[in-house]
C-alpha cells in the first residue's frame, strides 16, 4: 500500500483542501499507481490552486520511488530538493538493483529460453502440459520468471512486466479458484495496464481480478480460502483501482463504476473501509441518466453513512452539471404544473436569461409536452404522467442486476445449508462411534 501525499487537513485550512481525497485514497493503491496521482496533485492542486507546497510532493515522490528499483529517478528527486546534492547510498543501491536483476535473469533463463520457443510452447500446449504441474522440472526457473516480472514493474519497465506476467498467466491451471501467486499476478497485471493508460484492457483484467477475488472467498479456510477480512480488503483494494479504469473508460465506465459499486459485498467495503468512495458513486449516477433509479437507494446509503462531502471539480465538472440540471428540471416539474422561469434560474443556479435559453433549448431536444409563456414569464407543462410503456420500462430497467442479487443471496444460502448438513451428518457419525 501507497503511504498518504499528505497529511489530513487541519480544520483551519481551506474546504477544497479540506475535502481533498488524496491522503484517503493512497492507502489502497500500489506505489506506482501514486505517481499520475501526483502528478494531478502537481498540476491541478499546486500549479492552478496552490493547495500544497511544490516540496511536499516532491518529499511525498521520493519517499515513493526510494523503495522501488527507479534509482536514476529518485537520485533526480533527491539531487532537486537537496540543491543537486548527490546521495552516497544511491550507488550502493544501484549495484544491488543490477545484481538482483542478472540473478534473477539467470535463475529464470531456462523458462524464459522455453516461453520464446513458439514451437516449443505450441508443442505443450497440444499436449496438455502447458501447466505448472506439466512443468514441474521447471518450477524453480517459473517462480523466478515471476519473480523477474515484478523487478521489471519496480524498475517502471511496466510494458516488460506486463508480457511476462501474460505468459506466466498462460500456464493453465486447475479448475477453481486460482492459487495465490497467480491472484498476484492478476493484481500486477491490472496495474500495468492502468499504468500504460490501457483502459479497454484494464477493465477486463479488474473484472478477472474480480473473478478471482470472489472464487477465492467464497472457498472455507480449510481449502484455503480468503478469510472474509482479508476479502473485504481486496475488494476496497479493487474499487480504488478500478476509479482509474472507470473514469478513463468513457463508453463503459460510468455503467460499471455503478454496477460494481452498488452490488452487496462492494458497497459493504465502501461503507466499512472507503465511504469517501460515495463521492465518485454518487457523480457517476448523477452523469449517467440510465442509472438514475440507483439514486434513491444510494440516498439511503448516505442516510446511514456518516461520512459526508461535496463533489467538488472533477474531470466531468460541465456534464456533471448540466446532467445535474436536468435531473433537477425533470423532478421540479413532475410536481409543479407551471414554474416561473425565475424560480427555476434560482434552482438551477443559472442567471433568468441564461436559464430561459437552457429550458427553451432541453424542451426542444428532449421533446417535451410543455412551453414557454413570455407574457407571465414561466414553463407550463402540459401532461406529465408516463405511457404504460414508459412505466414498465422504468420498473423494468434493473431487473438484471436484481435477478444477479437474487441469484447471489440464494447461492450463498444453499452453501450455508450444505455445511449445515454436512456438520450434522459428522456428527451424527460421531456419535456413532
Amino acid at each position: 500500500m501507497a503511504p498518504s501525499v499528505a497529511p489530513p487537513a487541519s480544520p483551519s485550512a481551506s474546504p477544497a483542501l479540506q475535502h481533498d481525497l488524496t491522503p484517503l485514497v493512497s492507502p489502497f493503491l500500489d506505489l506506482h499507481q501514486m505517481f499520475p496521482l501526483l502528478a494531478f496533485v502537481d498540476d491541478e492542486l499546486i500549479q492552478k490552486r496552490g493547495m500544497y507546497e511544490p516540496k511536499t510532493v516532491s518529499e511525498a515522490r521520493l519517499a515513493l520511488v526510494r523503495p522501488t528499483n527507479m534509482v536514476d529517478y529518485a537520485e533526480e528527486i533527491y539531487a532537486e530538493l537537496h540543491s543537486g546534492k548527490v546521495d552516497p547510498a544511491f550507488a550502493e543501491q544501484k549495484k544491488q538493483v543490477l545484481a538482483t536483476l542478472d540473478r534473477l535473469t539467470g535463475e529464470a533463463k531456462p523458462f524464459s529460453d522455453l516461453a520464446s520457443d513458439a514451437d516449443q510452447v505450441q508443442a505443450h500446449q497440444a499436449a496438455g502440459t502447458w501447466t505448472h504441474a506439466g512443468l514441474s522440472a521447471h518450477a524453480p526457473a517459473v517462480s523466478a520468471y515471476r519473480a523477474l516480472s515484478k523487478f521489471h514493474y519496480d524498475c517502471g519497465d511496466y510494458q516488460t512486466s506486463l508480457n511476462m506476467l501474460e505468459t506466466f498467466l498462460s500456464l493453465g491451471a486447475a479448475d477453481g479458484p486460482p492459487p495465490e501467486e497467480a491472484l498476484g499476478a492478476l493484481w500486477g497485471k491490472l496495474s500495468c495496464h492502468i499504468l500504460l493508460c490501457e483502459w479497454e484492457q484494464s477493465l477486463a483484467a479488474l473484472q478477472a481480478c474480480r473473478a478471482a477475488i470472489e472464487a477465492r472467498a467464497a472457498l472455507p479456510a480449510a481449502e484455503g480460502g480468503t478469510p472474509p477480512l482479508a476479502a473485504l480488503q481486496q475488494r476496497a483494494w479493487l474499487l480504488h483501482w478500478g476509479l482509474f479504469v472507470f473514469w478513463n473508460n468513457s463508453r463503459k465506465g460510468m455503467d460499471a463504476i455503478i454496477d460494481l459499486f452498488m452490488s452487496e459485498r462492494y458497497m459493504q467495503a465502501i461503507q466499512t473501509l472507503a465511504p469517501h468512495l460515495l463521492r465518485y458513486l454518487a457523480a457517476a449516477i448523477i452523469i449517467n441518466k440510465h442509472k438514475r433509479s440507483n439514486l434513491k437507494e444510494l440516498v439511503k446509503i448516505i442516510q446511514h453513512c456518516d461520512y459526508t462531502d461535496p463533489i467538488i471539480q472533477c474531470k466531468q465538472t460541465s456534464l456533471f452539471m448540466e446532467e445535474a440540471r436536468v435531473f433537477v428540471f425533470e423532478n421540479y416539474c413532475r410536481i409543479h404544473q407551471k414554474i416561473g422561469i425565475e424560480t427555476l434560474g434560482e434552482k438551477l443556479a443559472m442567471p433568468s436569461s441564461e436559464a430561459e435559453r437552457w429550458i427553451v433549448d432541453l424542451i426542444r431536444n428532449a421533446m417535451l409536452d410543455a412551453k414557454i409563456d413570455s407574457g407571465e414569464n414561466c414553463v407550463v407543462m402540459g401532461n406529465t404522467n408516463q405511457s404504460v410503456y414508459q412505466q414498465v420500462i422504468s420498473k423494468t430497467k434493473d431487473l438484471t442486476q436484481r435477478s444477479s442479487n437474487l441469484t447471489s443471496t440464494l447461492g450463498h444460502i444453499v452453501n450455508e445449508a450444505k455445511k449445515e448438513k454436512g456438520r450434522k451428518a459428522r456428527e451424527a457419525r460421531d456419535a456413532e462411534y
